[in-house]
């Protein structure tokens, strides 16, 4: 009975907060409608040249190639080219591998500009534009061992040796072949020279810059060994130096007679007359 009282206690408390969640407002519906975005089209890129691509991708700007493009860029940075302007420059896959190069104007909204497929591709963007897409000296070799000329250049300043390859150069906007210097630093292609005269400028500064940083070096010998000569001098002079004596204190009449006097010298204790008689042996110790 009062199990039945204390439950009948606890639905009377209950009763009144259930109550109170009720409300007279009614509930407030949302509904959305919309339509399914279409998905995002894809474009691949491998199995497309350089051409292909830039029919496709003509008038784009870059934020549209990195959406589209099914692949993640293995490279975004800004080129300058020689002469000052500037590039934003998108690379998919390596420099020593399969790439694809794009090149976009610097200022928003990067439109896009060029892009490249292979090293022929590479090299005609970079001439046509002043830049430096990247190029492996491994696929530069590839494509034109047996036609170029090798040069090793050596760079005393900067502790290198740079090789540089003379081709004669032709691409789909210069028709007409022409002596071009490819210089590397390592696998890394660092300079395009286009003509003898641009080319043999470069050598003259390197070679002046050697000249000069062996004149450092040279100078910088001789005043190392000029130092050593002086050191070994002053340590001679020092172990060839004569004893000179000078009397303190006491001495013979001939000492007080002849022998310089030291000045301002600390006295000598006075002796101390010995209790052994002159002449007595003294025990081993």
């Amino acid at each position: 009975m009062n199990k039945m009282r204390i439950a009948g206690f606890f639905l009377l408390l209950l009763l009144p907060l259930a109550l109170c969640g009720q409300s007279d407002e009614p509930e407030i519906v949302i509904e959305m409608h919309g339509e399914a975005s279409a998905p995002r089209p894809s474009v691949s890129i491998w199995d497309k040249n350089a051409l292909q691509l830039t029919k496709i991708f003509r008038g784009k700007d870059r934020t549209y190639v990195l959406y589209h493009v099914e692949n993640v860029s293995t490279k975004d940075d800004i080129l300058s080219a020689k002469n000052g302007k500037e590039y934003a420059y998108v690379r998919y896959g390596s420099d020593d591998g399969d790439y694809r190069k794009f090149l976009f104007k610097a200022e928003d909204p990067q439109t896009f500009v060029a892009c490249a497929a292979n090293l022929a591709d590479v090299l005609a963007v970079n001439k046509r534009y002043q830049v430096n897409l990247g190029v492996s000296r491994r696929d530069f070799l590839r494509h034109y061992e047996g036609q170029a000329t090798l040069m090793n250049l050596a760079d005393t300043a900067a502790g290198k040796t740079y090789t540089a390859y003379k081709l004669d150069y032709s691409d789909i906007n210069n028709k007409t072949p022409s002596p071009h210097y490819f210089v590397f630093d390592q696998d890394d292609l660092i300079e395009t020279y286009a003509g003898d005269e641009a080319f043999y400028a470069f050598v003259g500064q390197l070679t002046q810059s050697n000249q000069e940083q062996t004149a450092r070096q040279k100078a910088a010998e001789q005043q190392r060994q000029q130092q050593l000569k002086q050191e070994q001098e002053a340590t001679r002079k020092q172990a060839n130096r004569p004893v000179r004596k000078a009397l303190v204190s006491g001495g013979t009449v001939q000492d007080r007679m002849y022998m310089p006097r030291a000045v301002n010298a600390t006295p000598l204790p006075a002796l101390t007359p010995s209790k052994i008689p002159a002449g007595t042996p003294l025990p081993n110790p």
